[in-house]
């Protein structure tokens, strides 16, 4: 008994760590706007004002991909809902982005489908 007992608070402890570990990137957590910002910052070297405008346009996207879900559509329906608002969201981002900083984010996009396609095929 006092084994099993040890044994489930042990699975707690590293469940938990794991959990912290993870951080804004474990699979289904979403980074809020400001983080996604600083992120695309860090890794597209945006200026100051680039990033508040990313931002801006974060918590625009967040806000109506939150309302499209609310709607409870059909799969299809959801899906097309979806493309319009992406490709919405990629078109003010390119926007606010040099053209060097969307090669690089374009690039970034497509190593990371790459790999999101190989681990489901796993």
């Amino acid at each position: 008994m006092k084994n099993r007992i040890l044994a489930v608070g042990v699975m707690v402890l590293l469940a938990a760590t794991l959990a912290i570990a993870g951080g804004d990137h474990a699979k289904g957590t979403k980074m809020d706007p400001a983080a996604k910002a600083a992120w695309f910052q860090k890794e597209f070297g945006l200026t100051d004002a680039q990033t508040s405008q990313v931002k801006a346009l974060m918590e625009e996207t967040f806000a109506r991909y939150d309302a499209l879900k609310a709607q409870n559509l059909g799969e299809a329906e959801m899906k097309a809902e979806k493309t319009k608002l992406m490709e919405a969201h990629d078109a003010k981002l390119k926007s606010i982005l040099t053209a060097d900083q969307w090669a690089k984010f374009e690039a970034y996009r497509a190593e990371h489908y790459k790999k999101e396609q190989a681990a489901k095929k796993q």
